[in-house]
Order: structure tokens, then C-alpha cells, then sequence
């Protein structure tokens, strides 16, 4: 009875072992089939046709799946293994495909550094982050491909009979695999390096802000007529206006410096804008304080002499606000230029806001200056 088992299962084997390689055969073809759906997709992903970060997300997933069904046909494997010419082809397309996808990463990591107006800072972080997990999922899903390969080429039993065979997949494998290395490395090299860099978007919001309350103070200030009774109180409420604005701009300029020391960015062309508007609010501010002067002046005789003293502290106070913001707004505009990494592409725009700004600090340094002489004069004239 068990002689007869025995022989039973002795003709078998062929069979089982024949079923076996048919499905391992299958199964490689079924994961080249799978890779090549990934390879197309991520082919006809591209940052310079406009397609999304969301899109890469996606098809992240979809590669970050894949090792698994490797790992799942690698787990199968059993001793022993007759190799077929099919199966090390199979084995070569994977390793092929690994590559490919890691050329695709290459050339979408180039793409993303060549963004110089960014849209949406929140989605220019997101496409650096799903690239850094690209190509994280490309090499895990390429050691995949590779240990499994190894374990396959071990088990075989007819390794003589297709040794030249496999002795040029491996070579091939190892060919790609140290591409695939040195691809993966360079990418996330460069996406690190643009995840510490910045955009100037980051400062927009609050340029953005100091050109809303400059407007504000700009026509409050075009707005307000002083006289004998009032110049002191107003000119003490825009002082306070000034003061506010300068805080706020101050705490830009600090921010600016402590980037500048520590990373790039691209630049955006909404912050030249708002620069060349920062200098013409600036210099119309400083018009209208020399306005203020010249009236101070023609009412100082009919002005009682405390509300004149308060008046003219102010008046001083507040010249020396918009003097400062002008040598801030100066200061900034320099520091995120030169910081910029897309300055020649963008140096065309910057050379003309350079032109606006340095034309508008100097109208309003002489505006600012004569405002202060006259004052002075004032106050030396009446003993304040």
C-alpha cells in the first residue's frame, strides 16, 4: 500500500512541479504587465503640463502597492525551480521597468525645480513631499525586484543549462540597480534642498497687508486737514498708524534677513509688484508729511504753543517712521533678490521695479528731509 503511494506520488511530481513553473511563469508576466501600466502613467505625468500634485498622489499609491505584489509571488517560491528562457526575460523587463521609472523620476524632480512662479505655496510643498515618496516607493519597489530575482535565481535547478543566460541578467540588474541608486539619491538630493529652500509667495500674504494698511494711512493722510486746533491730536492718531505699520514691515525685514541666511527661493512676481507698491505708498506718505510741515509752519503763529509742541514731536516722530520704512522696504526688496535662484529669469521685471523703487526712496528721502527742516525750524523759532 505504501509502495503504491509512493510510486503514485513519483508520478506526480512532474506534474505539480510543471503546474508550479507554469504559474511562476505567469505570475512574472503578470507583474511586467502590472509595471508597464505604471511605467505608462507616470510617463504621461508631467509638472510642465499643469498636472497636479493630487495626480502624483495618487499614482504614488498605486507604485507604493506594487512591491507588495512582488513580495507576494516571491513568498510563493519553491524549491525547486526550472528557469525558462520567458521567466529571466520577465525578470529583465522588471528590472528594466524599475529603471525607466526611476528616469521618469529624474526628469519630474528637473520639472519641479524649474517652477519659477508658483501658483500656490501649499501646493509647491506638496509636489516636493510626493516627490520624495516617489522616488522612496521607486527604489523599495526596485530592492523588491531584486530580492526576489535573487531568490529565484538560487532556487533554480538548471542553472548550468542557462548559466550564460543568467549570468547577463544579473549583470543587467546590476547595471540598473546602481542607475536606480544613483537616480534615487540625486532626486531626493534636490527635493530636500528645494524643501529648505523657500518661495518668495511666503512673504506675500504680508506684503500684502502693508500695502492694504499703506493705502489706508496714504489716503487718511491725503485726507486730513490740519488746523490751529486739531494738527496735534491728528497728527498724533497717524503717528500711531505709521508706528503700526512699521512693526508689522519691521517683522518682515527680520524674517527676510533670517532666511536669506539659511536658504533660496524662487521668486514670485506678485512680490515684485508688491514691492514697486510698498515704494510708491512710501513715497506718497512722505509727500504728505511735507504737506503737514508747510502747513504747521503758516499756522505756527496762531497755534497755541503746547498743542504746536505736541504737533511738531509728532510731526518729527512720524517723518522718522516713513524714512525708516523706506530704508526697510529698501533693504528687503535687496535681500529677496538676491536670494532669488530664478534671477536670470526673472531679471528683466526686477531691473525695472529696481528703477521704480530707487527713483520713489529718493523723491521720498527729499521729501522726508525737507519736512524735517522745516520743523526743526519751527521748533527752534518758537522755543519748543
Amino acid at each position: 500500500m505504501k509502495n503504491a503511494f509512493i510510486m503514485k506520488l513519483v508520478l506526480l511530481l512532474p506534474l505539480i512541479f510543471g503546474t508550479a513553473q507554469a504559474a511562476l511563469t505567469d505570475d512574472l508576466q503578470g507583474l511586467v504587465g502590472q509595471g508597464n501600466a505604471l511605467e505608462a502613467d507616470l510617463d504621461a505625468f508631467s509638472f510642465a503640463a499643469g498636472d497636479t500634485c493630487s495626480q502624483l498622489g495618487t499614482l504614488n499609491t498605486s507604485i507604493e502597492d506594487y512591491p507588495q505584489s512582488i513580495e507576494a509571488v516571491s513568498a510563493q517560491l519553491s524549491d525547486p525551480l526550472t528557469l525558462t528562457q520567458e521567466d529571466l526575460t520577465s525578470l529583465e523587463d522588471l528590472s528594466a521597468l524599475a529603471r525607466s521609472m526611476a528616469e521618469a523620476s529624474l526628469r519630474l524632480g528637473s520639472e519641479i525645480q524649474s517652477i519659477d512662479d508658483a501658483a500656490d505655496l501649499v501646493e509647491y510643498r506638496a509636489g516636493l513631499s510626493a516627490m520624495l515618496r516617489l522616488s522612496d516607493d521607486i527604489g523599495t519597489m526596485a530592492d523588491r525586484i531584486l530580492e526576489m530575482a535573487d531568490r529565484i535565481l538560487l532556487m533554480a535547478d538548471n542553472i548550468g543549462a542557462m548559466a550564460d543566460k543568467i549570468v547577463y541578467t544579473i549583470t543587467l540588474q546590476s547595471a540598473n540597480m546602481a542607475f536606480i541608486e544613483a537616480a534615487m539619491l540625486t532626486t531626493q538630493e534636490n527635493m530636500v534642498r528645494l524643501n529648505a529652500s523657500l518661495t518668495s509667495i511666503a512673504y506675500n500674504l504680508t506684503l500684502g497687508q502693508l500695502v492694504s494698511n499703506g493705502n489706508t494711512l496714504a489716503a487718511d493722510m491725503n485726507t486730513t486737514l490740519l488746523d490751529e486746533s486739531n494738527m496735534a491730536g491728528e497728527l498724533a492718531r497717524l503717528e500711531a498708524e505709521a508706528a503700526s505699520m512699521e512693526v508689522l514691515l519691521v517683522g518682515l525685514v527680520v524674517l527676510v534677513n533670517t532666511d536669506s541666511a539659511e536658504a533660496s527661493h524662487y521668486l514670485d512676481g506678485d512680490t515684485l509688484t508688491y514691492l514697486t507698491d510698498l515704494s510708491e505708498i512710501n513715497l506718497a506718505l512722505a509727500m504728505s508729511i511735507e504737506t503737514y510741515a508747510d502747513s504747521i509752519n503758516q499756522m505756527a503763529p496762531l497755534t497755541q504753543t503746547p498743542v504746536l509742541s505736541d504737533a511738531t514731536a509728532s510731526m518729527l516722530r512720524l517723518a522718522q517712521d516713513i524714512k525708516v520704512m523706506g530704508d526697510r522696504i529698501m533693504e528687503m526688496s535687496a535681500k529677496i533678490v538676491v536670494m532669488a535662484d530664478n534671477i536670470g529669469l526673472m531679471s528683466g521685471r526686477i531691473v525695472e521695479v529696481q528703477g521704480i523703487m530707487n527713483d520713489d526712496m529718493a523723491l521720498t528721502a527729499a521729501s522726508v528731509n525737507a519736512s524735517q527742516r522745516i520743523i526743526v525750524d519751527v521748533i527752534g523759532t518758537y522755543g519748543l
